[in-house]
């Protein structure tokens, strides 16, 4: 019954990846330089060129797989060297770009400023984060680094992200190692991810998602350890894991909901009922963290309570808006929340009413056109999982955009030939993962395990959260990352069919003599 119930998003998730290919073939989405707003754009790619480069790829990696086989050295050692390899290549990007903060990350360190100063001002009605309380999370923290590190030090910050990124490299590769235990799928594992260039790229980013990640996916292999072993510590580990990585970035909810999914399941193939009062406790728990900054910063402030903000359906209901001139894409923020409250006189009620109307007037457009939805859809889809560069270069070029005596090099990278070698790298890479991805999780399918599922779920909830809520292409970074165990095990199968054709071959050159 359980691996039934799964399927119901497994078989969707490979579709979904299929699709993937297919979009990443045929055409990719950028974003162009000097620009102000996130705005995708589509061009077509050269589906026979990517065709020829990935054969040539996959024939080189299979005889360079075979090869890796012979050699002495351990999986264990090889993350080691991906991990390192993370960490250099990450603190050199830090380094070079010098990025600061602006727009909202340049918002949430002006606060922690005036908060150290003891100025609660942007609290108020109609200020920033009368809007948007969640960010307390991250002000915290900057405020935390600031104090610690020197105010507005940046480099700190960047320094944590560098760390998160190794985190991220090496929880993947000890994922791999409980999801698949073979040393070779391990191995693959390692070696792919030293491609994973929109990762490292962020570490300039003063932001909490590389953060929210990291612990995100620690507490996913917690969770795989208990679905294997059994242990309650495993549990516990994961909802603090949790607790601490919706305060820096609320979006990590989606991986919590697909944990306490999979957990239930477990529950019911082994009927241990009890264990849903610890995974109640463990959902109660995760707000312990938001609650405690929260009275934290209501207490300085002076005031009963923080403001609840903005309503979450806000946007669910920007994200079904279509785009237009004016707009940043389909789904793609414009702005709506922050005027659909201060339209309704800030009143939680009436936001909550004018949202689910503008819900329903989507959805009417929907019925009434299907051919226009299915184009809506389509267009977030590629907008979000498309661009091969997850919006790390445009960051880049954004937040060092101010920075002074940036060494030539860093230029050559942002704007100059660079910029483009590194997006041809990472747009073959790209499509390398979607394919590998695919076949790894057909893999997944017709080789059942919970621990697996569980996995691939968390991917697929990122896909269908993001297809209803605000798109952002960095957004699914955490997700397309969380694709290298697939892309391993896929790779694995690959070469598996790439061996059986050779036997083939020299099968007949021998009977041809």
């Amino acid at each position: 019954m359980s691996k039934k119930l799964t399927y119901f998003y497994l078989i969707p998730l490979w579709a979904v990846l299929l699709a993937g290919c297919v979009f990443s073939l045929l055409k990719t989405t950028y974003f162009e330089l000097y620009v102000y707003n996130e705005i995708p754009k589509y061009k077509s790619d050269h589906p026979l060129l990517l065709l020829v480069l990935l054969a040539v790829f996959l024939l080189l990696a299979y005889k360079g797989s075979r090869l890796l086989d012979r050699q002495s050295l351990s999986a264990k050692r090889l993350s080691y060297i991906a991990g390192g390899w993370a960490f250099l290549l990450s603190l050199f990007f830090v380094l070079l770009f010098r990025c600061g903060a602006v727009c909202d990350s340049g918002f949430l360190s002006d606060y922690a400023v005036q908060f150290m100063k003891g100025d609660y001002s942007a609290l108020t009605e109609g200020e920033y984060l009368h809007h948007y309380p969640f960010q307390l999370g991250m002000i915290a923290l900057l405020e935390l680094l600031y104090r610690a590190f020197g105010v507005e030090n940046y480099l700190a910050f960047q320094l944590l992200n560098v760390i998160a990124i190794v985190s991220i490299i090496l929880s993947l590769n000890r994922i791999t190692e409980e999801l698949f235990e073979e040393e070779k799928v391990r191995k693959l594992e390692a070696v792919i991810s030293l491609g994973m260039l929109p990762l490292y790229l962020f570490a300039t980013f003063v932001y909490g998602d590389i953060i929210g990640v990291a612990l995100g996916i620690w507490a996913i292999y917690c969770g795989i350890r208990y679905i294997k072993e059994e242990k309650v510590r495993y549990l516990l580990v994961s909802g603090l894991l949790f607790m601490v990585a919706v305060v820096v970035k609320s979006n990590i909810y989606v991986l919590m909901v697909a944990f306490v999914i999979a957990m239930l399941i477990k529950m019911f193939q082994n009927k241990r009922w009890w264990l849903i009062l610890l995974l109640f406790g463990i959902i109660l728990g995760s707000q312990a963290g938001i609650k405690g900054v929260e009275t934290m910063y209501a207490k300085r402030a002076g005031i009963e309570q923080i403001p609840d903000g903005t309503p979450k359906i806000a946007w669910i209901a920007m994200g079904l808006q279509e785009a237009d001139e004016d707009n940043n894409g389909c789904g793609w923020y414009n702005g709506y929340n922050w005027a659909v409250y201060k339209d309704s006189g800030y009143d939680e009620e009436a936001t909550t009413r004018a949202c689910v109307e503008n819900i329903r007037d989507s959805l009417k457009r929907f019925a009434q056109d299907p051919k226009e939805a299915v184009y809506f859809f389509y267009k977030k889809f590629v907008s979000q999982w498309n661009a091969p560069t997850f919006q790390a270069m445009i960051t880049n070029e954004w937040y060092s955009r101010y920075t002074e005596n940036k060494p030539p090099l860093a230029d050559f990278l942002i704007y100059g030939s660079g910029r483009k070698i590194l997006y041809q790298l990472m747009n073959f890479y790209h499509l390398f993962m979607f394919i590998a991805g695919t076949a790894g999780c057909w893999s997944l399918i017709k080789n059942w395990k919970l621990e697996r599922a569980y996995f691939a779920l968390n991917i697929f909830g990122g896909f269908l959260f993001h297809m209803i809520w605000e798109a952002q292409s960095r957004y699914i970074l955490g997700y397309y990352v969380m694709m290298l165990p697939l892309a391993a095990v896929g790779c694995m199968h690959i070469f598996g069919r790439m061996a059986k054709c050779q036997v083939k071959i020299n099968e007949r050159k021998r009977k041809s003599k």
